[in-house]
């Protein structure tokens, strides 16, 4: 029997409803989308509160109707502006009789991390507790530390906690369409672990997700999120001071950026951009003028980027590889080349592997879906460990344990 489960995304720009089901070749196919455009959150505040509503109804709808179906529970995942990452390093003694590390010690020492950083007076709702690595007696960096001999284990551990703020809202606004939710994610490390395979989380990569209105930089190693920022910068910025600049509108202006080439060949270079007004007539402008305002937006965010990564320097490696997403900048043809240029590192685009909304702009939404069939597969093998035993009882839970408490 297949398993069909539902989740929304919060983006700055938009609000995106998938409906999934497993599929027979791969691990879930989506059946069901809804994208609709509003005015998203900007430093923790919606935009526009009275338009939310509506926003979600419609996105719930449009997947419904393509899904065929009703539904009446949901996963929401929450925004990076709602979000908030603490690490701590546990500690445990190693008790078992053969001195081997088992899952008692696994428990123990995620949960010293959190003892350590007082997590139930911070006032957040914890997603997720992810361990970045286990080490036993001081020695090499693993994240399989079962059954290895030795008198202490070690763990740095990432906690995802998430604003109640937010989680009232949006728990109020789809009691009102009658939905209940399954559960609160955390999309952007559903996005890191579908993005990045194991051997490349492994050296501790950064990722960049450009929005419309914000950009979301977060460091990864195993399967955490060992640091995380947002920037209130973002695609939109460049389309704003494009509007402004050339005194057009916004949809003007975004036209003009989606055609913006950064790294143009000689004939690109001595073309002038154009645009067809909301009177019909095409207005050509200076390339050189184009290219000083998108290019004076993206170095501002990019030197934003540069300062971040001075302030996370204890969590980033000097050859760390970044990855860029999202669908504020890495559409732009030769986006990533500039990039790379004045990051002084190597940048690479992480492909989707889905059939559908296989687009950078969507990374966010399938990274949810993703721990979305986790959450369905954990909660599937809860239900059998509580009709077998053994050493082997409840070990993938453990290794990426994921609180949804609320």
């Amino acid at each position: 029997m297949k398993t069909v489960a539902a989740a929304i995304e919060f983006g700055t720009s938009k609000i995106i409803t998938l409906i999934a089901e497993s599929g027979s070749f791969t691990r879930c196919e989506i059946v069901g989308s809804g994208t609709v455009p509003y005015a998203g959150y900007l430093n923790g505040e919606w935009n526009d509160r009275e338009g939310l509503l509506p926003a979600i109804e419609a996105a719930v709808n449009a997947a419904e109707t393509e899904a065929r179906r009703r539904i009446q529970e949901i996963y929401v995942g929450v925004p990076s502006e709602y979000i908030h990452v603490t690490t701590a390093i546990g500690e445990t003694e190693i008790t078992s009789p053969d001195g081997r590390v088992s899952e008692d010690e696994i428990v123990r020492v995620m949960d010293d991390a959190a003892d350590q950083l007082n997590l139930g007076e911070a006032g957040g709702n914890v997603l997720h507790r992810s361990p970045a690595w286990f080490s036993v007696d001081g020695g090499k960096h693993t994240m399989s530390p079962i059954n290895a001999r030795g008198k202490r284990l070690q763990a740095l551990v990432s906690f995802i906690q998430a604003d109640p703020a937010f989680i009232e809202d949006i728990r109020g606004c789809l009691a009102e369409l009658g939905l209940e939710v399954s559960a609160f994610l955390a999309p952007t490390l559903g996005m890191a672990i579908l993005l990045m395979n194991f051997d490349e989380r492994d050296k501790t990569p950064v990722l960049i997700d450009v929005g419309y209105l914000n950009t979301e930089i977060s460091v990864v190693e195993g399967d955490a999120l060992t640091f995380h920022a947002v920037l209130p910068i973002g695609g939109g910025d460049i389309t704003a001071e494009l509007a402004q600049a050339l005194e057009i509108t916004m949809e003007e202006a975004e036209a003009i950026k989606r055609d913006y080439i950064f790294t143009p060949d000689e004939f690109d270079a001595q073309s002038d951009p154009e645009v067809r007004l909301e009177d019909g007539s095409v207005v050509t402008f200076p390339r050189a003028f184009v290219s000083q305002t998108i290019e004076g937006v993206t170095d501002e965010l990019i030197e934003d980027i540069l300062e971040t990564f001075r302030f996370a320097d204890e969590y980033i490696a000097a050859r760390s590889q970044v990855y860029i997403t999202g669908g504020g900048l890495v559409n732009m043809r030769g986006a990533k080349e500039y990039l790379a240029e004045k990051l002084k590192r190597s940048v690479r685009i992480p492909v989707v592997k889905a059939a559908r909304l296989n687009n950078p702009r969507f990374s966010s939404s399938l990274g949810l879906m993703d721990l979305v069939f986790d959450a369905v597969e954990q909660q599937a093998q809860i239900k059998g460990e509580n009709q077998e035993s053994g050493p082997l009882k409840g070990l993938k839970s453990i290794f990426k344990k994921q609180s949804t408490d609320e």
